[in-house]
This record gives structure tokens, sequence and C-alpha cells, in this order.
């Protein structure tokens, strides 16, 4: 196994909460926000059960193939040819991932809080700390992440509580005043994004000690995820209103910059800034082992540690030429990602899942025929 670091299931659901976070604190009330306008929070709501089955869909994905990798298994099932063209699609996906997370580290930086700052020495820092932090393998990523979800999880808390006095409950109107088609629409951006980028689930499930209702463990974890950026969106459109939050790319920065206590307890938005890029590098650093494993069980090597580097250098041109300005990436390739979110999580793997079965079954009637011709 090229992986030996074992992982529990806490630990597991911790990167979990941190990649479905990740950078969606920021982004997602403006990406959801732009479909269904006031009614985003519905739309973010009704998307939950979809999501949920879309996890559901990977945990049975990997039940099928128990103890194998998303890499592994798709060589198992589906043969050495198209094993290997559909790993490829998903060391793509992964690499790309990367790539984007950095990207959106780097602008956010360099628009928000250090503006002067070379958007390549933003890059050049970041993929450094990638590379320092995925050399150190996966038991090591995942005990760092038990010591920064508790600060993630309590400013966001923070954020949410002190930021509801200043909502306005008439922001929300007209409820279902943008139709059902705009509503379904912001629905899918729930299920491609906290539910569908954790196809990474499948890489980091055969590495996770067996524990007893692990299922239900990652299950409640979404749910609990999934409806914090639920919350998120509901108090910006209440707080901004709809046009502001669908135009305000960090929607949750801005909504730190208006925390105000007694005069005294203001400009939190650096804490802000902070939680942010904490969650943010965790959700990178996990697409980041997730191609470096995947991509040595491609290749059958015995360590993945001499494509960290290599890796790490494409992801730094890619990071940069993967969109011209935020203002390209926001408008523009969104909106195709969805797509490939949805397409990676649930049309892939209900694809994998009636080739097992049916391999399953076939198999099973091949080896019943072959005993009864030998009686």
């Amino acid at each position: 196994m090229l992986e030996k670091g074992r992982i529990t299931v806490r630990q597991l659901i911790v990167l979990i909460l941190l990649t479905q976070i990740g950078d969606l604190i920021l982004v997602y009330p403006a990406v959801i926000t732009s479909y269904a306008h006031q009614d985003a929070w519905i739309s973010s709501l009704i998307g939950i059960p979809f999501g949920l089955l879309t996890i559901w869909i990977i945990l049975r994905v990997y039940k099928m193939q128990p103890g194998k990798s998303l890499i592994e298994g798709l060589f198992s099932g589906l043969g050495k040819w198209l094993g290997a063209l559909v790993s490829i699609w998903y060391l793509f996906y992964f690499l790309i991932l990367t790539a984007t997370v950095t990207r959106e580290a780097g602008d956010f930086l360099t628009t928000q809080i250090i503006i002067n700052t070379p958007l390549r020495i933003v890059h050049l820092l970041f993929v450094l700390i990638l590379i320092w932090a995925v050399s150190h393998g996966i038991e090591s990523l995942a005990r760092s992440g038990e010591l920064f979800l508790p600060l993630v999880a309590l400013f966001v808390l923070f954020l949410i509580v002190f930021i509801i006095p200043q909502g306005d409950p008439d922001r929300l109107r007209p409820v279902f005043g943008t139709g059902l088609e705009a509503i379904i629409q912001g629905a899918t951006v729930t299920v491609a994004y906290p539910f569908g980028e954790l196809t990474a689930l499948l890489m980091l499930l055969p590495n996770t000690v067996q524990q007893r209702h692990r299922d239900k463990d990652i299950l409640i974890t979404v749910v609990i995820g999934s409806l914090l950026l639920s919350t998120i969106v509901l108090i910006s459109i209440m707080v901004l209103g709809p046009f502001f939050t669908q135009h305000n790319i960090y929607a949750s920065f801005i909504l730190a910059q208006r925390i105000s206590i007694g005069n005294f307890l203001e400009r939190i938005e650096a804490m802000m800034a902070t939680v942010w890029i904490f969650s943010t590098f965790f959700k990178g650093a996990l697409y980041f082992y997730c191609f470096v494993l995947g991509a040595s069980q491609f290749l059958k090597l015995r360590s993945y540690k001499p494509l960290i580097l290599p890796t790490g250098m494409i992801v730094f041109g890619l990071a940069t030429i993967i969109a011209p300005n935020i203002t390209y990436y926001i408008s523009t390739i969104v909106y195709y990602w969805i797509d490939w979110d949805i397409t990676c999580s649930t049309v892939i793997p209900l694809f994998l899942l009636m080739v097992y079965y049916f391999r399953s079954k076939w198999g099973g009637n091949r080896l019943q025929n072959a005993n009864s011709s030998s009686d």
C-alpha cells in the first residue's frame, strides 16, 4: 500500500467538514444567489436531500470495491483501458481543483488583504505549504485538521451570532418570487459544491480505520456542513440583500466588516480571512493528496512522495493560467463547474454501480453454471 498512514473516523469527518466549508464559506452565497436571488436560502435547503443522495452513491461505490481507492477500483471494475481513461479524468479533476483553490486563495488575499503583493508570490507560498503538508502524509494532515477545526467553527458561529441582529427578514420577500426554475437551478449549486466535491472520500476511505456507524457519521457531518452554509446564505441575504449578496464575491467577508459590538470590537474581518485561509488550505491539501496518491497508483509506483514536488510546480503554473482574472472565473468558469462536479460525483459513480452490479451478477451466475456442469 502506498499510504501506510491510518486515520480514524473522527479525523475523516474533520477533513470532510473542512473540505465542505473550505472556500465556500466566502463564495457560496454569491454563487447560489446569482441563480435564486432572495430564494437562495430555499434552494440551499432543497438541495440537501439530493446532496445526501450523492454522498450515499459515493459510499455505495466504495462498498462495491472495499479496501480499494477510487483509482484502484476503476481498474478493477472497468478493466485496463476503460479504467485508465476514467482514472485520468478523475486525476485531472483533482489537479484542477487544487489549482482552483490556490487561485481563489491568491485572488482573495491580493484583492482584500495584501493588495500590493504580486499574485504569483501568494500562489508560491500557498503551494509550498501544500507541498510541506502532503509530504508528511494523511495522518499529519488529519491531526492538524483536528487542531484547526475548533477555531474555524468558533469564528463561524461568532459571525452568525453577532451579525443576525442586523438582518432584515423583509429582504427575503417575496418568498418563491423567483419561480420554480430558478430555485431548482440554485439547488443544483448545493448538490454540486458542498456535496459533489466530496468525491475525494473515495481516496480516503481505504486508509480510514473501520468503525461502526462510519457511514452514518459521514452523512451527519455533511448535513451539518451544508446547514452551516445555508445559514450563511440566509444571513447574507437578510443583511446585505439579494442584489449585494450576488454582486459581492466575498459576502461573508463583507458581513465580518459590519460586526460592531459596543463600538469596541470591530474590524474583525482579518480574523475571518485567517479562518477562511485555514479551511481553504485543508481543502487544497486534500485534493493535492488525492492527485499524487491516485497518480502513483495509476503509474504503479512504490511511493507517492516523488510526485509531490513536480505536482506542486504544475499547480503553481495552472493557478495562474486557469483564469485571466477573478471576474472571468466567477462569471464563466463557475457555471460550467457545476456540470463537472455533478458528473464526477453522481453520473460516473452511478455508472460504476451499474457496472459493478452486473459484473457481480454475471460472475455469480457463471460460477453457478460452472458448478452445475461439473456436477
